[in-house]
């Protein structure tokens, strides 16, 4: 039987912000979201093999195989001229593995991280390959699985997983149905739905959303974000992340983040519209 297999922009070894402990953090490439202010914009889409980017690539560290790039790590340096000459504005370095093969990179680090987070692009493009992964990871550790996904795909996406998932994190881009579509390119209901469902199963680690200009930022955007998830549990943690303009492309890389003082008030507005648990981000 051939095992599913996952597409992977990269791994951080160690972080302490996404989620609890110290966690290594899966990025896989591919998203169905088109977030305006998306700060990794490469993981978008998926490499086309144009080959155009071998072409200008200063290190030479990318060759055209069959309908697929090589990447040579070792040599490259980063320097992202294949992104900004991809017409899809997607990273050729990413790497495909088998769950086993994904389990063996990072069981090397198991005994110095409390958990494994997968984050993206968006995970719930690749559950088949995600559900092995986490059976695997459950199977040989006492690691901790999460995922960060922005919900769109509805519960159904996430019932293969359940039994290896441990917590996830939803991402609410924008509790307005309007500003929604409009920021991401997708409709909320579903979004709606995947926190309802990940509540319901005693999952729901938090619930994120970014505070950006004109979308997420005015005390009536956080009265109706901290309304819906009251009115699921009061007790749903929110993390509001302030929006930062590197990593940004297009208008977004002009916006202005919000100051302290505006995080400190929506905080305020989301406690007193119901919810009892909420924090900010530096």
């Amino acid at each position: 039987m051939n095992e599913p297999l996952g597409i992977v922009n990269h791994i951080l070894k160690k972080s302490f912000v996404d989620g609890p402990g110290n966690r290594a953090v899966i990025f896989l490439q591919g998203c169905n979201f088109h977030c305006l202010y998306c700060h990794n914009p490469y993981t978008i889409n998926h490499c086309t093999a144009c080959g155009l980017c071998v072409e200008t690539c200063p290190q030479h560290a990318l060759t055209l195989g069959k309908d697929k790039i090589f990447w040579n790590e070792d040599i490259c340096v980063e320097c992202d001229e294949c992104i900004r000459v991809c017409p899809e504005s997607a990273s050729p370095r990413t790497r495909t593995y088998t769950p086993a093969e994904l389990w063996q990179e990072v069981a090397r680090i198991g005994p110095f991280i409390t958990g494994i987070s997968v984050s993206g692009g968006e995970p719930s493009l690749q559950v088949p390959f995600l559900a092995r992964f986490f059976q695997l990871v459950k199977e040989n550790s006492d690691l901790t699985t999460l995922i960060e996904t922005n919900g769109f795909a509805g519960q159904q996406a996430y019932t293969d997983m359940l039994p290896w998932l441990d917590m996830a994190m939803v991402d609410l881009k924008c509790s307005d149905p309007d500003k929604h579509l409009e920021l991401t390119g997708q409709p909320l209901d579903t979004v709606l739905e995947s926190i309802r469902f990940f509540a319901a199963q005693g999952k729901l680690q938090q619930v994120q959303q970014v505070i950006a200009p004109a979308y997420t930022d005015q005390a009536a955007d956080m009265q109706r974000t901290a309304g819906l998830l009251a009115g699921i549990d009061p007790s749903i943690h929110l993390r509001l992340l302030r929006f930062r303009p590197h990593g940004a492309s297009g208008p977004a890389a002009q916006w202005q983040s919000p100051t302290d003082e505006r995080m400190d008030a929506l905080v305020e507005t989301a406690r007193s519209n119901g919810l009892t648990s909420v924090e900010r981000s530096l």
